[in-house]
């Protein structure tokens, strides 16, 4: 019940946003237009044209507002951070467009091509979006939750008083949250074993009727956190950890931490079978359009890399994916042909790895990825560092080995180091073309935090995280991001 409560939240706010936003682009359309031209009835602006560009418009403010992650309720928390991503977010589309309209030479049948009109349009959108984020919204939001009649949601904040004063004091900035949310602190000390805790913590809960909790690690350890929340999510209710080992990852979440105190939320419900069967379906078909996207470049690389270095264009290599089962990994082929062992070089890196020692200096930091600037050929380079030489694990998910999202799939030898219960997890799910490592971590965090990134998303996985990942992976590709 407590899971289905926030499902039900926040999938009431992301509906309820979601018109608003179509409602005030077609208004701030209508108006440009209206403004431009006297009529929104006009020869100079046929109606395909006011429909294309709102359709336009709106799926790109969809996507958006997905990696922005503005449709979750917990945005009503930080205003300020909620407006900026907004603004950022109309700017970044508007941008966008009128590119669009420029490579596209501007067809009138399709697009609003007036540029008075267009900067209209802008105007209006930017004013009614921020005094609807800001006055509308969580006043329409309320409404609906009173009308209809949401349980209120009694949390308990576990640790140090100070900060769930901090914690409590953050969350009830929202007016939603001051609605529904009970809040109960617990600052008793708590055992320093994460079984003995999450014991005492369920126990408290129970006797207190509480449906979900935040809990506030101090000195504790990736180990300790890691082991604590895989219980509390067996446990089956929802709950938010806070650290400041958190913020070492750079994944949390913005919206809810706190100064140097890093927070994650896990919420989600488990996938059933039906669920498992539609989100197949959607890898095989983001599979094909990437294919169909990425052409271009899987056409140029393939010659680029037969004529730079003599050698196949594909590299094959044993993977271990779901349950633990083994597949053809598929990459293309960024090294030499016989420079060396690399089997052997890799083995004794992952080992260094594993405890902490493989990493190298660089001007961005440390960073945990062997390179060989011997090994690699000039192609190799380039598509390595764009993670363009991932593209070939498109088969892999069309053959049902990998998904679009999930961890990395290991290499057979690396198996033993996976020995802690909570990094067996990622073994329950299919091994990713991209993940929260992927687009956070790469090269530049060690294997503790590399495993726990990929934890927090078998932890926390949903169709959102996932999407917004997927979106994410674009900008890491184009710009290099943490790539070697």
């Amino acid at each position: 019940m407590p899971f289905r409560q926030n499902c039900h939240l926040n999938r009431l706010y992301f509906f309820t946003l979601l018109i608003c936003d179509f409602l005030i682009l077609a208004l701030a359309i209508l108006l440009a237009v209206q403004m431009r031209f006297g009529s929104i009835y006009t020869a100079s602006v046929p109606f395909s044209a006011i429909a294309g560009t709102w359709l336009f418009l709106a799926i790109a403010e969809v996507l958006l507002m997905m990696v922005e992650d503005l449709y979750a309720v917990r945005t009503t928390v930080n205003k300020a951070m909620n407006i900026f991503r907004t603004i950022r977010m109309i700017v970044t589309i508007s941008v966008f467009f009128i590119v669009v309209l420029f490579v596209t030479h501007f067809p009138s049948g399709i697009f609003i091509c007036s540029r008075l009109a267009v900067f209209i349009m802008m105007i209006f959108w930017f004013a009614f979006t921020i005094i609807t984020r800001l006055l509308i919204v969580p006043r329409v939001f309320y409404l609906l939750i009173r009308v209809l009649r949401f349980e209120k949601i009694p949390l308990i904040l576990f640790g140090d008083e100070t900060i769930c004063l901090k914690i409590r004091t953050t969350l009830l900035k929202s007016l939603v949250y001051r609605t529904i949310l009970d809040l109960k602190i617990h600052s008793d000390p708590l055992p320093d074993d994460p079984d003995e805790r999450h014991t005492l913590c369920m126990d408290i809960l129970e006797t207190e009727k509480a449906s979900g909790f935040v809990m506030v690690f101090e000195e504790e350890d990736f180990n300790f956190i890691a082991r604590f929340s895989l219980l509390a999510g067996r446990s089956g209710v929802p709950f938010t950890i806070y650290s400041r080992r958190i913020i070492e990852l750079g994944y949390f979440d913005p919206w809810v931490s706190i100064g140097s105190y890093g927070a994650l939320s896990f919420c989600s419900l488990e996938w059933t079978r039906v669920s498992r069967v539609l989100w197949r379906v959607s890898d095989i078909i983001i599979a094909i359009a990437g294919l169909l996207l990425f052409m271009p470049v899987i056409a140029v690389t393939i010659p680029a890399i037969a004529l730079s270095s003599p050698g196949g264009v594909l590299y094959k290599q044993t993977r271990i994916g779901y349950m633990k089962k083994a597949f053809s990994f598929f990459k293309f082929r960024s090294m030499r042909v016989n420079i060396d062992d690399r089997k052997s070089i890799h083995k004794k890196y992952f080992m260094k790895y594993v405890n902490g020692d493989a990493a190298v200096k660089s001007k961005n930091g440390e960073v945990f990825k062997t390179v060989s600037t011997r090994a690699l050929t000039p192609i190799g380079k380039i598509i390595r560092k764009t993670s363009v030489d991932e593209l070939p694990q498109i088969l892999n998910v069309l053959r049902g080995d990998m998904s679009i999202v999930g961890p990395r799939p290991c290499i057979d030898y690396e198996l033993e180091y996976y020995k802690k219960e909570w990094m067996q997890q990622r073994f329950t799910v299919k091994p990713g073309l991209t993940g929260i490592w992927q687009v956070y971590g790469r090269s530049r965090l060690g294997f503790e935090k590399s495993q726990f990134l990929d934890f927090i998303y078998v932890l926390s996985r949903t169709d959102g995280i996932s999407v917004r990942l997927i979106l994410k992976t674009f900008p890491v590709i184009l710009f290099g991001k943490g790539g070697v």
